[in-house]
């Protein structure tokens, strides 16, 4: 897995791309949620190059939705991969997420610092 966040004011943006598996998915978790501090309320999840994704996986996404919402934000899927939105519609889960085809260009916005990358 490769993950990659940025950060505004009030949003972080996060690509992932790779598996998304038990193997790696503590850490994502863990780094989603270290994104997710006030004043950062919402998170964009560009999983358009996502290649396969488990339950821990989708836990994950799950635990970020949690804080998001806690912190009075939400989180938005941007082009999520076949096997993204496989286990999306496999868990019941597809509905707690809104889902946007296009792509998010962070790039595009002179005000998004770059937080880390892996």
């Amino acid at each position: 897995m490769d993950l990659s966040i940025t950060v505004r004011a009030d949003t972080a943006v996060c690509r992932v791309s790779g598996d998304v598996d038990i193997s790696c998915s503590p850490v994502l978790r863990e780094r989603l949620l270290a994104a997710l501090q006030p004043p950062r309320a919402r998170l964009v999840l560009d999983l358009s190059e996502v290649t396969f994704m488990d339950a821990s996986g989708l836990g994950a996404l799950m635990a970020a939705r949690r804080r998001s919402l806690l912190l009075g934000g939400g989180v938005r899927l941007v082009a999520p991969s076949s096997p993204v939105r496989r286990v999306l519609e496999a868990s019941g889960l597809r509905s707690r997420f809104p889902v946007e085809v296009g792509t998010f260009s962070a790039k595009a916005d002179p005000g998004v610092a770059q937080l880390a990358s892996q």
